[in-house]
């Protein structure tokens, strides 16, 4: 992903001068499906450390390195806005310590730093859950992280177990370097994912490359 340290990369030069123009376009970075979906992880993991992490606040919010673009009469979602707003939007209460079992993949850390990275098998599947006990609702968010192949997820629940699915949404596509622009806003936006009958073992079907989140009423 081409986060906030791309921008202090390029803080200086061409990229900082606005050559005494009005308004010029500085350090503005296009994000694209592949950022949505490594700021899905981002957001997974900040859950599941809440204990410790106990505030997120994202630096920019529009135009410089951010997930909202103006022009002089639009405003135009980044791919990275869905991943945000679904964790404000439905994250609420408590997260779940989820025990997850899922396929996995290596990664190699050949060329990188040994500090940033190391070999290692990763899960396909990230899964994070919140429980809002005191309005009954309770949300999954959803990470395939298979290039290739959709992956199913059975979710077994202990009571209260969901009653209704409120939302179910998906990020997804063909093409990982899709972006959104101001000519064609709607290239990387949620779309319905199909999910089961409410109760108390769920299976869903996850699209290949793809982060989802799931809202539900509790029984």
């Amino acid at each position: 992903m081409k986060n906030g340290t791309s921008g202090i990369g390029r803080g200086g030069g061409r990229f900082a001068n606005g050559q005494k123009t009005f308004a010029p376009r500085l350090l503005e970075e296009v994000y694209n499906l592949e950022d949505a979906l490594l700021v899905g992880g981002f957001v997974n993991t900040l859950l599941r450390q809440s204990e410790r992490v106990r505030v997120g606040c994202l630096a920019q919010i529009v135009n410089v390195i951010a997930p909202l673009m103006t022009s002089a009469d639009q405003v135009m979602r980044q791919s990275i806005y869905y991943p945000y707003a679904w964790a404000l939007r439905y994250a609420r209460g408590r997260v779940l310590d989820l025990l997850v079992e899922s396929e996995t993949y290596p990664i190699r850390p050949d060329g990188l730093r040994a500090d940033f990275a190391r070999g290692d098998m990763v899960p396909y599947l990230d899964v994070v859950a919140t429980i809002d006990s005191q309005a009954r609702q309770a949300a999954l968010f959803l990470l395939n992280r298979d290039l290739e192949s959709k992956r199913e997820l059975t979710v077994d629940w202990r009571e209260p177990a969901p009653a209704r699915v409120l939302a179910s949404l998906t990020l997804t596509g063909p093409d990982l370097k899709a972006s959104n622009t101001f000519e064609q806003p709607k290239r990387v936006t949620p779309q319905t994912l199909d999910a089961p009958r409410a109760g108390s073992r769920m299976t869903f079907e996850l699209p290949p490359r793809s982060y989802a989140v799931v809202h539900l009423a509790l029984g």
